[in-house]
């Protein structure tokens, strides 16, 4: 007697019914767990990634503030530099100014000098007439060595003046070029802290790539296998029902010799963290010998 809701041929034989389609419902919904377990994983994978870039980003702080605080050393000390600078300036000033002073006086005492001897002259002009030449070459004399003197304090003025200009050039350049090198080391900061930006982003943009590629690789490396998997079953069913009702009708199994000649060769999986292509290969079903007809 047959089951209720069961098929029969005309011999009393059992057909597929929708029951032995909850197979395959049942490995489906199992695969669908195991993706959602390994996409989990692949997920605590990439926050672990995650924390380490992080712990990175703040040694590459450190450093930063490590090379702030040397700069500050390094500014520091031309600051001192500078302020010495300055004190050897006004003392050289003072010195400049001293030697104005020294030639104030000595142009005063030249002075008095001058109107003592020419009082002197006045005096004794009737009593020295007769050594008038005497006296005009001894006055030649001396207003050559006054022209000397006048000569040599104006040496003297012109090599204070060049000094002070020598002086002021030098503190000039000398600022220009603690200015060039702060402009250096502000642009060499800057160029630093881009490159570092710079080349973090593009580590985390390569690493979430190739994480985002691997994984769509082996859900469709995996999906295949189970395409593959499930046709062979199905495939084996339908030969063995074929060759139940050949064998009960006396026929030879040549359609499904050609069905298993024509069935399709797995695709080649590429693999992007090596670089190369793995052909996955299913072990082929090897069908049964058909029943000898009765």
């Amino acid at each position: 007697m047959a089951h209720p809701g069961m098929e029969t041929d005309g011999l009393g034989k059992r057909l597929p019914s929708a029951q032995d389609l909850d197979v395959t419902v049942l490995a489906f919904a199992q695969w669908l767990s195991e993706m959602k377990l390994r996409s989990n994983s692949s997920l605590q994978q990439m926050l672990a990634e995650m924390g380490i870039i992080r712990n990175g980003i703040t040694t590459n702080n450190t450093d930063l503030t490590e090379f702030k605080r040397n700069t500050a050393t390094v500014q520091q000390q031309m600051q001192s530099q500078i302020s010495d600078l300055r004190d050897k300036l006004t003392d050289a000033y003072t010195e400049i100014a001293n030697m104005k002073k020294t030639k104030s006086q000595f142009e005063q005492e030249v002075h008095a000098e001058c109107q003592s001897l020419s009082e002197q002259l006045q005096f004794k002009t009737l009593e020295l007439e007769t050594l008038k030449k005497a006296y005009a070459q001894t006055h030649q004399q001396l207003q050559q060595q006054i022209l000397q003197l006048q000569t040599q304090v104006n040496e003297v003025r012109t090599k204070g003046e060049d000094v002070g200009r020598l002086q002021h050039l030098n503190v000039e350049q000398h600022v220009s070029k603690v200015s060039e090198v702060e402009m250096a080391a502000q642009y060499a900061n800057n160029e630093m802290k881009r490159l570092r930006s710079d080349h973090d982003q593009a580590i985390g943009n390569l690493a979430e790539n190739m994480n985002r590629w691997n994984d769509t690789i082996r859900d469709l490396s995996k999906e295949f296998h189970d395409f593959q998997k499930v046709m062979n079953v199905n495939h084996q069913r339908l030969q063995s029902q074929v060759w139940d009702v050949q064998g009960k009708l006396g026929q030879a199994p040549s359609a499904g010799v050609q069905m298993e000649a024509q069935a399709p060769s797995p695709a080649p999986v590429t693999d992007c963290r090596q670089g190369g292509t793995v052909r996955t290969q299913s072990p082929q079903p090897r069908l049964p010998n058909p029943p000898a007809a009765g």
